[in-house]
């Protein structure tokens, strides 16, 4: 038995295997390693880390059972190279039954062998969908001019170059069938050039059906599959070389044919030639080790995650949409000019989602994207917070939909958008309390605009309950709230701690018949007639506010619109600069006073 153990790539994957005079190589996989390395060095590196990722798994994770969606590419030049769907259903069956022992030659692993011969517990499907999320049967077929393809023949992955472009192999295990002229197949390794990741088999050694022995029972496919997996050859391409796994016999060189058990080397009680990750005919393969299987399950937990949570082996039913908006809702009102943008993604397909993008614009503005990902149930929905906004005052459309539920096409777009009208009020929100005593029956309160209109009330408090209101108020205008007792006697104290609380200011609620506040203070600056002497700029301001005036400033001040001064300053010139990057976003109203004796108040905004 092995060591597990961390050594140079350059021993682990840069030593060319040896055909040993066989006249098509079993494998090309190392061939075509050292090639792609030569021509992209930093892949040595990569993989090293991929290693080293790849132990630390084993380590530490459980192990489950994977689905792995495949799509089959048929290269064809002529009727006899195009293969039927009966001989890739054999081939499929094949590696279904190897990577789960299921096959009928288990019975022929060697006694010593049975404790580790293991249940990979993967599977295989044909892909039901294609990127684009319509159906598949898992197959595509090209005829091309190509008579036949090199073990280093990257035409194989270019339709342009006449061979069938990869399909995502994030979502995809992509298998090759053509004319191959020196070997029998080849895999790439986690990690290497994902436009090339994927397994080329020849023709005439894939599946079980029109193939003749000694490669006649769809082993050459399991084996590549294996690499694919990020497992190597059984004697670690060194003679008694270390392949990362530890209970695999080092063993001197690949074999052929089939021996004679036990066939010992290296000091061995006899080599492993029955495992699916030697040279020898397919007949005399059977088995995978524990140690491979934790290994190609380290892989898919750690460098094909994406492949095994594709639902490409399902039918394409995924069917998101964004199902009503949250904020804000259809033919909303706002109160003042920023606004939170939340949405709800609903899924209506069988299966989970797990990543869509989110596409919104706002009136003309530019569309923008956000990717969300998560665990969305069948018929449930999700709340997705898009941000914080602020837009001028009026009226605003939000145009918002939906796309590439994991990943692939969304079935139904009809159910992906939705156009949503909201206004934005020039104003301010307003908000106050009323704690209640033992007979809130006796209180009601309204709130009256300068021509002394009624524009809010509420006559049904709860008594012992602290009633919380709020109210948009206008910029230009100002209020009075008034709350009433109806026995004369408050909502304090002695039938209760009863109080108004106005933008965090606490009253007393001890008073008789009624209570009056006035919310805005503003209203006894006087407006003269020449307006428009001073010049404010800009406006709306981000923090900093430019005035301008054709006589010598005495004093500015800036009013919220509860007539709070929240800044205030003497001056001596015609033009001031004001820092307000410590104020709130919002609208406030600034009180400019000259040497004339010229008084102007204007309203500004903070945004």
């Amino acid at each position: 038995m092995r060591r597990i153990s961390y050594i140079p790539l350059t021993l682990l994957l840069l030593i060319i295997t040896s055909s040993q005079g066989f006249s098509q190589l079993r494998c090309g996989t190392m061939q075509r390693w050292n090639a792609d390395t030569k021509d992209h060095p930093q892949l040595i590196e990569k993989r090293q880390i991929i290693e080293n990722d790849i132990i630390k798994w084993q380590k530490s994770t459980a192990l489950n059972s994977y689905n792995i969606p495949v799509v089959f590419h048929i290269l064809y030049e002529n009727e006899s190279e195009n293969i039927s769907i009966e001989q890739i259903q054999s081939q499929l069956d094949v590696l279904n039954q190897d990577f789960n022992r299921n096959n009928p030659d288990a019975n022929q692993t060697p006694a010593e062998f049975l404790n580790v011969a293991a249940n990979c517990n993967i599977n295989f499907c044909l892909a039901q969908r294609t990127p684009n999320n319509d159906s598949s049967s898992g197959i595509t077929y090209t005829q091309t001019g190509i008579s036949s393809f090199s073990l280093y023949d990257n035409r194989i992955f270019h339709d342009s170059l006449g061979g069938k472009t990869i399909w995502n192999p994030e979502r995809y295990l992509n298998i090759y069938v053509c004319d191959l002229t020196n070997a029998l197949g080849f895999s790439s390794f986690p990690g290497g050039i994902e436009s090339r990741d994927a397994v080329v088999i020849n023709y005439n050694n894939f599946g079980t059906i029109n193939v003749s022995p000694p490669f006649n029972k769809g082993r050459t496919a399991t084996h590549e599959l294996g690499h694919w997996l990020n497992l190597l050859h059984i004697w670690g391409d060194s003679n008694c070389g270390n392949d990362q796994v530890q209970d695999t016999p080092i063993q001197d060189t690949e074999n052929y044919g089939c021996p004679s058990h036990p066939s010992p080397t290296c000091s061995n009680n006899g080599d492993m030639f029955q495992n699916f990750m030697d040279y020898t005919d397919d007949a005399c393969m059977n088995l995978f080790t524990e140690g491979q299987k934790d290994r190609m399950h380290a892989t898919l937990n750690s460098q094909r995650t994406d492949l095994i949570q594709s639902q490409a082996c399902s039918l394409p039913y995924e069917d998101i949409g964004i199902n009503e908006n949250v904020s804000p809702t259809n033919n909303q009102d706002f109160c003042g000019y920023e606004f939170e943008l939340i949405t709800s993604l609903y899924n209506y397909s069988t299966s989970s989602v797990y990543e869509s993008q989110i596409y919104f614009q706002i009136d003309d503005g530019e569309t923008q994207m956000m990717e969300w990902s998560g665990d969305l149930l069948p018929n449930s929905s999700v709340e997705i917070n898009l941000g914080n906004y602020t837009l001028s005052a009026g009226q605003h459309t939000l145009l918002i939909y939906s796309s590439s539920p994991n990943g692939f096409r969304d079935l139904n777009p009809n159910n992906d958008t939705l156009v949503v009208n909201f206004n934005l009020k020039d104003g301010s929100p307003f908000e106050f309390q009323i704690q209640t005593d033992n007979y809130a029956e006796e209180n009601r309160w309204e709130i009256l605009n300068d021509n002394n209109e009624i524009i809010a009330y509420e006559n049904e408090l709860v008594s012992n309950q602290l009633n919380t209101f709020s109210f948009c108020q206008d910029v230009d205008s100002c209020y009075t709230l008034v709350v009433y007792d109806e026995y004369e006697d408050g909502i304090c104290c002695d039938f209760g701690n009863g109080f108004i609380s106005i933008n965090n200011q606490v009253f007393n609620g001890n008073f008789n018949s009624e209570i009056e506040f006035d919310l805005c203070t503003i209203s006894t600056i006087k407006e003269l007639s020449q307006q428009d002497a001073l010049i404010v700029y800009p406006n709306p301001s981000n923090g900093m506010l430019i005035i301008e005036s054709p006589f010598k400033i005495e004093y500015i001040r800036i009013y919220d619109l509860m007539g709070k001064i929240v800044l205030e300053k003497n001056c001596h010139n015609k033009e001031e600069e004001l820092n307000l990057y410590h104020l709130d976003k919002g609208p406030y109203l600034v009180l400019i006073s000259t040497q004339n004796e010229y008084t102007q108040y204007q309203k500004i905004i903070i945004q």
